[in-house]
């Protein structure tokens, strides 16, 4: 938030909303969720914001990754390998 301020004297909704995501995530115990909506926020904030060309078209790729495996880890029972 704060290079949101130096950049355009003001803060963005977008930026208020990643913020709190990160924040929110912060919160939960579980590594695997706190890791995936972070990842699921950034890919977010760069699909809307940004242009997906270059090093950005392959951290969408590693966060779309990133978001499956939290996705995949959630949905299994932590008692079974």
């Amino acid at each position: 938030m704060v290079l949101d301020v130096v950049r355009t004297g003001r803060i963005s909704a977008g930026s208020v909303l990643l913020g709190l995501a990160v924040a929110l995530s912060a919160m939960t115990p579980v590594t695997e969720l706190r890791t995936g909506v972070r990842a699921g926020a950034d890919l977010v904030a760069r699909l809307v914001f940004l242009p997906v060309r270059g090093w950005s078209a392959l951290v969408v790729l590693f966060d779309v990754a990133i978001v499956a495996r939290a996705w995949f880890s959630a949905g299994r029972h932590r008692g079974t390998r």
